[in-house]
């Protein structure tokens, strides 16, 4: 009944940390899927993940409060994070980033292991600087598309053609974006007309709902329409 957890508040957060205090074996050896979301504090996340130090599919989408985050804290939360044997992760970059920085995501080990990452800043697709491209191990990449104007196309192409074992890039419009003109935008765009490409307004909230039984994802809905277009 542990293989998922999911903390939506500090409380919450607190209380699963307390029950464990006894037991820390547990945790590392039971919980494969965690979602870290709402108030949970970032000192309180860094020791939930110290705790399941097994887990696999992390959802990380709480946010720091305030406009300038404790340094040590994000390191703590990084540093824990590296150490775990994740393959599938949605996160906010936010979360362990100081808004001011553009990290590079090939140099840090927790990146380096992801197949199937989901990135929930608006912002990573308006320029290459993360080097989300140069992953080349990813097999499913699902981005936050908030504007087509701020969309580097050439960041696509790069991702479409560096990441070679890639097999789903799933665009998730927010902010009023409408499909049907991403749909459009992708055709117009003669490099972007790949049929690795699906655009969606599923909310992170709703795959990993939707995912829990068999772990994380928006991964579910995406294959599901792969196998529809193949006619599989």
């Amino acid at each position: 009944m542990y293989n998922t957890v999911i903390l939506t508040s500090e409380t919450l957060a607190c209380r699963f940390v307390d029950s464990l205090r006894f037991r820390p074996a547990f945790a590392s050896t039971k919980v494969r899927s965690l979602c870290l979301d709402g108030t949970v504090q970032l000192a309180t996340a860094t020791e939930i993940v110290r705790l399941c130090s097994g887990v696999k599919d992390l959802a990380l989408w709480i946010l720091p409060r305030g406009d300038t985050p404790i340094v040590p804290d994000l390191q703590n939360l990084l540093d824990a994070l590296n150490l775990l044997p994740l393959s599938r992760l949605s996160i906010h970059l936010s979360t362990i980033f100081r808004r001011t920085a553009s990290p590079f995501l090939p140099s840090i080990p927790l990146f380096s292991k992801i197949t199937h990452l989901e990135l929930l800043d608006g912002w990573v697709l308006w320029s290459s600087a993360t080097g989300i491209q140069c992953l080349a191990q990813i097999t499913h990449l699902s981005l936050r598309l908030v504007s087509i104007h701020h969309t580097a196309p050439a960041l696509l192409q790069q991702i479409l053609t560096n990441c070679v074992h890639l097999q789903v890039l799933a665009l998730r419009v927010t902010n009023g974006v409408q499909v049907r003109d991403v749909d459009k935008w992708l055709v117009e765009n003669e490099d972007l007309d790949d049929p690795r490409i699906i655009v969606t307004t599923k909310t992170p909230h709703d795959t990993w709902d939707n995912g829990m039984s068999d772990g994380m994802g928006p991964w579910k809905y995406a294959e599901y329409i792969m196998k529809h277009r193949k006619g599989t």
